[in-house]
């Protein structure tokens, strides 16, 4: 038996914390994670607090998306 996939609402919010760009990603209402610049890189921070590295800010973003779905059931 097969489970109906499940549309879950993204959300990116730009804003600026200290002077500089940060991205907050939403699902809901619910905050799971930001990204911030830091040098030509990338860090990408969920709710637990646990940071990861990315080239790129769509990478931080599949980052916190996969630590989000990883640790939710």
């Amino acid at each position: 038996m097969t489970k109906k996939d499940k549309t879950v609402e993204v959300t990116v919010h730009d804003t600026m914390r200290d002077q500089q760009p940060i991205q907050e990603i939403l699902i809901g209402k619910n905050v799971i994670g930001e990204i911030r610049p830091d040098g030509d890189r990338f860090v990408a921070r969920v709710q637990d607090g646990e940071q990861f590295r990315a080239r790129s800010q769509e990478e931080g973003l599949e980052l916190v998306l996969q630590e989000y779905h990883l640790h939710q059931g």
